[in-house]
């Protein structure tokens, strides 16, 4: 099975790593350590799923004036590059960390973009041969139109694709209006389609069942605790936490490897353990898939009651 991710905000992202928290305004941190990752949330999954070992191809939107570092990142893991490269610069994001808290920059992306490319250029639908997976994820950048997922969507379910959609705010409220194959939203972004953020058991169960009205898969994210599959609870093995950034983007391509690429029942025990597993990388760098095996053994704790 093939793989295609579709990126419309991709990023460089950098983390900042200080000895101690900020004291006041003013204060200066001399020779602090600074990682650079490339990223965007379907470029960590493309990337995840090409270390899995699955055939991936990566497009949508990638500003000319620094391509670089991307071009070098798909080929170190073998990513077919689909980019439509467009006028300026990618995004440059940032990530400050302290023992204790960070905090984030995350700019705007394609500030300057005038025009959008076609839907299928930005599909990379060129060649590519289905059936297929297809996955939609991230944010949109300002020019790009609300209903560009559910576009997107609509034309590759009826080219044969299998489609994931992780999105949030208007674009997935749009999107899920297509009938994507599958939705990853956080308990906070249910509640512009279901009308309630869920906490309880009985919360994601209910709203569960009123996306799978729509969706034939629906996984809902609950931070550190871990995740919904469908209804079924899956608990987070205990880590410790470095950064969060691509935790939900790796959970996500295990579950779509798993799944689609490498059929297995355990999918949502293994995207539990690789999502965990992300969050002890700082800046969204992957795991060691030997810590992914660790933690998929792990005891974990026990599911909230009720479920």
């Amino acid at each position: 099975m093939k793989f295609l991710c579709i990126c419309m905000s991709p990023a460089i992202d950098a983390t900042v790593t200080l000895p101690r928290a900020p004291q006041g305004a003013g204060e200066i941190f001399k020779d602090v350590a600074e990682e650079e990752n490339v990223g965007g949330k379907a470029v960590n999954v493309a990337r995840w799923l090409a270390i899995r070992g699955a055939a991936v191809a990566c497009g949508g939107l990638l500003g000319e004036d620094n391509d670089r570092p991307f071009v070098k990142e798909l080929a170190k893991y073998a990513i077919e590059d689909r980019f439509v490269r467009v006028p300026g610069a990618t995004r440059r994001n940032e990530m400050i960390v302290w023992p204790g808290g960070s905090v984030k920059l995350n700019r705007a992306a394609f500030p300057g973009l005038a025009a959008v490319p076609s839907l299928d250029s930005l599909l990379s639908l060129s060649s590519f041969s289905s059936p297929a997976v297809a996955i939609l994820s991230g944010s949109l950048p300002p020019v790009v139109p609300k209903d560009f997922y559910a576009s997107a969507v609509a034309r590759l379910k009826s080219l044969g694709f299998t489609v994931v959609l992780d999105a949030s705010g208007a674009a997935l409220v749009e999107g899920i209006k297509a009938h994507p194959d599958v939705i990853k939203p956080n308990a906070e972004e249910c509640e512009p389609l279901v009308g309630f953020v869920p906490k309880a058991p009985g919360e994601f169960a209910k709203a569960t069942d009123i996306l799978r009205e729509k969706v034939a898969h629906v996984i809902i994210s609950d931070g550190g605790a871990g995740a919904w599959f469908d209804g079924e609870f899956v608990a987070a093995p205990k880590v410790a936490v470095a950064d969060t950034t691509a935790a939900g983007d790796t959970l996500l391509a295990e579950w779509c490897w798993r799944t689609f690429g490498a059929p297995c029942a355990d999918a949502a025990r293994w995207a539990v353990a690789a999502g965990s597993a992300a969050c002890t990388r700082p800046g969204g760098a992957p795991p060691d898939v030997s810590l992914v095996d660790e933690l998929f053994s792990k005891e974990r704790p026990s599911p909230p009651r009720g479920v």
